[in-house]
């Protein structure tokens, strides 16, 4: 289900890469509840290139010009890891709802200071965590909480990006490789989905974190809840994969078909009652999170990330990062 709102949301974007051109903006101009009206780009060039393909009225410099236009209420923010902090400031000091890309930031402290700036300043702030608004995880989501599966005991979760996913950046180590770029949101999913949290974790990455490389390759092992083990893996460097998922429990277990870059997903359950299987078609899932964003400013009640959860999936990358540099089990 769509949300609509009555009079639209005026949008601002920073950042005018891959997922802006090809999700973001046509999102946002194909909404009834929304409307963009202001663009920043990395380069002069690349904004006005833009604001033509997309008839965007304010053609911009700056995350400071943005932010003192009085017509844009929101901002998508969408520049590289390292600059989101900076970015979420300076929206929250001009007054401007923000919806950011993940991560929110690579370090704790200024996630908390991002997710209070915005507090302060009366905006709303949430992080895009986009793949939550896929129906069939909203399912999954459903049975466990249901207790189909009785006490969980397992969860592998699995996401391989793109090998030749755009943005040099990726590459750049201090804008946190493959786990801030893909691991954070099989974080926020496996805590969303089984309303469990994540106690103890070990990692592994490929290049190791200690030579300075960024990882395109990681491998997480944790406890999650009292009872139950996680186990996450995410890379870009796999040729061919699924991205798919498993949970087991005492009385059942679930898995699914490939959750990304497919038009259909299937959910197969299988209890001491039998097998049952689910078909789902794939999600317009950042249409509807700009529709639940733009919903939420017209005082419709929230359904994305918060910027709390951005800030979890922080701390565990941040826990991650320090059980690759010291070999050991790290407490979250």
């Amino acid at each position: 289900m769509l949300f609509r709102s009555i009079k639209p949301v005026r949008w601002g974007v920073i950042g005018l890469g891959g997922v802006v051109q090809q999700q973001i903006a046509p999102a946002i101009v194909h909404s009834a509840s929304s409307e963009l009206i202001a663009c920043v780009g990395s380069t002069a060039e690349k904004t006005s290139a833009f604001a033509q393909a997309y008839r965007v009225p304010h053609c911009l410099r700056s995350i400071e010009e943005l932010a003192a236009v009085p017509d844009v209420e929101a901002i998508f923010i969408a520049t590289p890891n390292a600059d989101h902090y900076r970015m979420v400031l300076a929206a929250a000091r001009g007054g401007k709802h923000v919806l950011c890309e993940k991560p929110l930031a690579l370090a704790v402290e200024h996630g908390r200071e991002m997710v209070e700036a915005c507090r302060s300043a009366g905006v709303i702030f949430r992080v895009a965590f986009q793949i939550r608004m896929e129906e069939i995880l909203n399912r999954v989501r459903e049975v466990l909480k249901a207790g189909t599966l009785g006490e969980l005991r397992s969860v592998m979760f699995e996401r391989i990006a793109p090998l030749r996913q755009h943005g040099a950046w990726r590459d750049d180590p201090q804008q946190g490789g493959v786990l801030f770029d893909v691991a954070v949101h099989l974080f926020d999913q496996v805590e969303w989905l089984t309303g469990l949290k994540v106690g103890e974790l070990s990692a592994y990455s490929h290049p190791d974190r200690r030579e300075g490389k960024a990882d395109s390759t990681i491998a997480i092992l944790g406890t999650l809840g009292a009872d139950c083990h996680v186990v996450v893996r995410a890379s870009r460097e796999i040729a061919v994969a699924g991205n798919d998922l498993r949970i087991q429990g005492t009385r059942g277990m679930l898995t699914t078909s490939a959750l990304r870059w497919e038009k259909e997903h299937v959910l197969t359950i299988k209890t001491a009652e039998g097998e049952t299987v689910e078909r789902f078609p794939a999600s317009p899932i950042y249409p509807r999170q700009i529709e639940a964003f733009a919903a939420e400013v017209r005082g419709a009640a929230g359904v994305l990330a918060p910027g709390e959860a951005g800030v979890r999936a922080i701390e565990l990358a941040s826990a991650a990062i320090e059980s690759i540099r010291t070999r050991r089990s790290v407490p979250v």
